[in-house]
Order: C-alpha cells, then structure tokens, then sequence
C-alpha cells in the first residue's frame, strides 16, 4: 500500500468530523470521527455514491435499534437479534457494503441508557451521519484526484515497456528471465490502468461543453487501453512461439519484423500526439493508415503450402505461424482505430481538447 491522497483525506476527514462534532456540542464526538472512516473514496464520484448508501444502511440500523429499544428491549441478547435482523434487511435492499458502519450505528445506538434513550439514540445516530458529511466535504474539496493524468501516464509507461521488449524479442535479444519477469509488472500494470479507466470515466463534468469532450476522451483511453492489451498478447505470441518465428527463411522474418516494427513506432507517435508532443497531421483523412497487410497475409499463405509439401515434422508449427500473423492483425486493428480516433478528436475540437500531460511527472 502507497502512502497517497486517500491516506491524507481520511486523517483531515477524521479531524474534520471531530471538530465539528464539538461544534455541535455532540457528547460522542468520536462517534463522527469512526464513521469517517468508512466513508473516504478515491472520487468525488465514488464518494457521492458511498455517503447515499451508508445514509441508507444507518437509517436502517437506526431504526431497528430504536424499535428494539423502545418496544422490545437492548440487553446483550437483543443487540445480536436486531444484527441479524440488520445484516439480513441490507442483503435484501443489497446495501453489503453498508453492513459495517450499519452494524456500528445499531450496537451504539442501542447501548444508549435507558433513561431518555430515544433522544440519546437520536443524537448518536446524528453524530454518526455527521462523519459521513464531513468525509464528502473532504472528498469534494481537499486535494481533488487527477486521474487523467495518472491513467495516461500508466498507459505510457506500460507500453513503452512493451514495445521495448518486443522490438528486442524480434531480434533475439531478448533477456528470458527478466522479460518473464516484466511481463507479470505488464499485466498488474493493464490492470492497474483499467482500475483508473474506472475512476475517470466516473469523474462528473458539470459543463455540456465539457461533457462532450469528456465522453471523447473516455473512447480514446479505452482504445489506448486496448491497443496495450493487443500489444502485450503480441509480446507473449513472440515470446512463446520464438523458435518456429526463427525457422522461417530471414527474408520472412524481416517482413514481419517490418510491419512490427511500424506498427510500434505509429503507437507511440499517437500516444506523444494526444499529448501534443508530435504536431497532428493537417491533412490527415480517415483512412487505414498501416502498411497494407496483403504481404504478411501471402506470406501466411505461402508458408502453409509449403509446409503442406515438406512432411518434415520439426518444421515450423502451422497453428503458431497463424497465432503470430493473428496477433499482429489484431494489433494493427486496434492501432488503425486508435489513430482514426486521436486524429479526430484532435482536429474538429481542437479548442476544447488541449492536453496537459507530461509523461515525465
């Protein structure tokens, strides 16, 4: 776990809650500062959502435990029925996540004295609600996430990983057990971006300009995501089958290596173009844009046929032959769209798309 924004956001939300817990003269302060805790999200968003359902569960346990309080009793034994009675109502209105902080306000609610337990019930179940406000309050005003900046960082390094590691397995170069090794940073790293994918794309815009461009923004990075995703599966294809990609003749290999090579280099030429680092082609038209595939397609075809004719059985795989020329189709695919995309959005709305991003921060 990294020390971070979340970590300082819950110890000011904590004091945040407390203070103003004092300020209302509350006789349970901490009672607020406990429930903080629970309610502190990495979004404003998240956080939204979160402070709507906690409010749900503790209206839920709230009640319960005034209902047992005051009609049935809240002796030891009564406290574990009304759990139950808790837990199974939050299942049921699917509020899980809620069960804790619901569990809480139930036990300290009804573990009020008897004497004026209803106003005393009541004030605890304020003082609780107030931890919830005061960790939205924090969420919506103290340090705000960026996780554009984050997502698209994450992106740029993972893939300049990859296309590092397959421009040096293409040429045989390759360190066996340290590219075993970053392949598993690659796949935390796909999903670490995905969870960030997530988080920004729940990010509200308040602007109708704004949102506009915010929902472009949200199809380039889900590109971006899977053109790394179709790059890693290349880099692991390479990896794997890298014998039968030897015993092709080296007029073939440089072929493919070719396409590769121009397939990477165009990756990360957008990849610098979205964030304003290469100058947008003016004349750009939507077109595919790669090298036309028909010669790595015959290349593909010809090699079938003549391992159709050798019955030399330690000759190249035809299934691994298909998996590489596959794996290069797909990544092309999504390379072709992720250009037609940038190219796109950063011609017809140039005003309300500027990027600032540095991928060195």
């Amino acid at each position: 776990m990294k020390f971070g924004a979340r970590i300082i956001k819950t110890g000011i939300a904590i004091s945040l809650a407390l203070f103003i817990a004092e300020l209302c003269h509350s006789p349970s302060p901490s009672l607020a500062g406990i429930s903080a805790i629970f309610a502190v999200q990495p979004s404003i968003y998240r956080s939204y959502l979160e402070i709507l359902q906690r409010a749900q569960g503790n209206v839920i346990g709230a009640v319960i435990a005034i209902g047992f309080g005051l009609y049935i009793g809240n002796d030891f034994i009564l406290i574990g029925v009304a759990s139950i009675i808790c837990v199974a109502l939050l299942i049921q209105f699917k509020l899980e996540k809620t069960i804790g902080l619901a569990l809480v306000t139930l036990v300290i609610v009804m573990d009020s004295p008897t004497n004026d337990f209803l106003m005393i019930a009541l004030t605890r179940f304020g003082t609780i609600m107030l931890g919830l406000v005061a960790a939205f309050i924090v969420n919506l005003i103290f340090l705000p996430p960026k996780y554009e900046i984050t997502l698209f960082q994450f992106i740029y390094s993972t893939n300049d990983e990859i296309m590092r590691w397959i421009k040096l397995n293409l040429r045989h170069a390759a360190d066996f057990p340290l590219l075993k090794k970053d392949m598993k940073w690659m796949q935390k790293q796909i999903t670490q971006m995905s969870s960030y994918y997530e988080l920004y794309r729940e990010e509200r815009t308040f602007l109708r300009r704004t949102n506009i461009s915010k929902s472009r923004k949200i199809a380039v990075y889900r590109q971006m995501i899977l053109c790394s995703q179709k790059g890693y599966e290349l880099l692991r294809i390479l990896h794997r089958y890298e014998n039968d990609f030897l015993q092709l003749p080296p007029e073939k290999q440089e072929l493919i290596r070719m396409q590769i090579d121009y397939l990477t280099d165009t990756h990360e030429q957008l990849l610098l173009t979205y964030i304003d680092k290469v100058s947008v082609d003016l004349n750009y038209t939507e077109k595919h844009f790669s090298q036309d595939p028909a010669d790595l397609m015959r290349l593909f075809l010809n090699e079938m046929k003549e391992i159709d004719k050798e019955d030399d059985d330690e000759g190249i795989d035809q299934y691994h032959l298909m998996r590489i020329i596959a794996c290069v189709f797909a990544y092309q695919e999504t390379v072709d769209y992720l250009e037609k995309l940038i190219h796109s959005f950063k011609l017809r709305h140039d005003e309300e798309n500027k990027i600032d991003i540095d991928v060195h921060e």
